[in-house]
């Protein structure tokens, strides 16, 4: 009975003919999924160091931010073209400002930051902003923009500041966040608590709107909105092979599983990213230095 699809065999396999596909020398990179899940993988690309930050703007553009790198990378869903963006200090992460700007994080000291506003189209950085914010030391930063204020983590929660640095407020959180993300339809900002494997939906205030968790929800590292306003959370452990995307709904009521994915023993990593491409409703999914895009069963799927 099968129960793996191959991407790059484009076959489906029962699990004993998955398990000696594997052994065989020139198929072991090859990426495996259940045939149960809810969106199949329609392409995948590499990229040159592994993902900090990845977004997806109108028409199929992803801006991708890259690990201990002073560019930004983008990259066309339909024509697959590459171009390079220098934003002259280390990236962190990515909040999309409009349709043709990004917001970076960029590191200024061992834990000090700055932002930068980024022209997409033209390729160049049109102005600066010194938040002058104390950050955790990590390779990547949450952050989001909406109503012309940046949204960031901090060490007691979220700060908000508008576009010039000054600070708004501050949001205390009870809990250290691992990734953010904002609903600008409802309004609601989702938070992932790791350590107690949980998904906390607040308003921009602060206040406790639910809480979700669920035995399957394990490991959760990174989110994000889908057209319906579903929650993506990516799950996975940098010492494990398998992935899974988990959705839940907005309501907070229930989830499920919706992808599932194998890395191989050499691409273990604790850097990842996801987003959606709204234009063709894709998930994007950034695991390493592997860019995996899934579409709908019911769509056409690319083979190869």
């Amino acid at each position: 009975m099968p129960v793996y699809r191959c991407y790059e065999c484009s076959n489906v396999l029962c699990n004993d003919c998955c398990i000696n596909h594997d052994k065989l020398t020139n198929t072991k990179y090859h990426t495996f999924q259940s045939t149960n899940d809810k969106m199949l993988l329609n392409n995948k690309f590499e990229v040159s160091n592994s993902i900090v930050d990845m977004k997806a703007l109108p028409g199929g553009l992803l801006v991708i931010a890259l690990f201990d790198s002073d560019k930004l990378l983008t990259y066309s869903v339909s024509d697959k073209q590459r171009n390079e963006i220098s934003v002259g200090r280390l990236t962190k992460s990515i909040a999309i400002l409009d349709r043709n700007t990004v917001v970076v994080m960029l590191k200024r000291g061992s834990d000090v930051a700055i932002v930068a506003i980024v022209d997409i189209r033209q390729k160049q950085v049109i102005q600066h902003v010194d938040v002058r914010l104390d950050l955790p030391i990590y390779p990547y930063i949450p952050m989001f923009y909406t109503d012309d204020q940046l949204y960031i983590r901090s060490y007691s929660g979220i700060t908000v500041r508008d576009m010039s640095g000054t600070i708004d407020r501050e949001i205390d959180l009870e809990f250290t966040l691992t990734d953010m993300c904002y609903d600008t339809k409802a309004a609601r900002i989702y938070c992932i608590d790791y350590s107690e494997k949980k998904l906390i939906c607040f308003d921009r205030d602060g206040n406790t709107i639910f809480t979700f968790t669920d035995t399957d929800l394990t490991h959760p590292q990174r989110l994000t909105i889908d057209n319906e306003g579903y929650v993506l959370i990516l799950c996975h452990q940098n010492y494990e092979q398998n992935f899974k995307l988990y959705r839940t709904s907005p309501d907070g009521k229930s989830g499920e599983v919706i992808i599932t994915g194998k890395l191989d023993e050499f691409k273990r990593t604790s850097f990842s990213s996801i987003c959606i491409q709204g234009d063709s409703d894709e998930v994007v999914i950034g695991i390493g230095e592997t860019v995996y895009t899934y579409k709908k069963k019911n769509e056409r799927i690319k083979i190869g």
